[in-house]
């Protein structure tokens, strides 16, 4: 799971199963790397992420939930970044869980320094609102 901040610290969390207390766990860990900024989070519709448990913890912890349509993974910001993590690390093999979590964590790191994969979403949604 990953938290790609466009101005502030992103987070890469590892969970063995997206239940709803692994995905607070989450909120608290970007929370905790991101005390003083405004935290908005885009997720899909899994029952996890927009259970009445998970909505009470966010708003408890000051994070605003976006939910996007059923079948919209490309309205998310972080997917291009998925995308070339998992292209720039598939020729990688490693010999371990740790190591490949260090792997995963240190690109997603890298990658998320660079706004260019939300560029599109910021420029899409930054016009309509200011059409409202």
């Amino acid at each position: 799971m990953g938290f790609y901040a466009l101005n502030g610290s992103s987070v890469a969390v590892f969970t063995e199963k997206q239940t709803k207390e692994r995905i607070c766990d989450a909120f608290e860990q970007i929370r905790a790397e991101n005390p003083d900024r405004k935290i908005l989070i885009i997720l899909d519709n899994f029952s996890s992420h927009t259970c009445e448990y998970t909505r009470e913890r966010a708003a408890e912890l000051g994070i605003e939930l976006v939910f996007l349509p059923v079948g919209s993974p490309h309205l998310n910001p972080i997917e291009p970044l998925w995308k070339s993590l998992k292209w720039e690390l598939s020729p990688i093999t490693v010999d371990s869980t740790d190591e490949f979590c260090s792997l995963v964590r240190d690109h997603f790191q890298q990658l998320t320094t660079k706004v260019s994969f939300a560029a599109a979403w910021i420029d899409r949604f930054s016009n309509i609102q200011k059409l409202s």
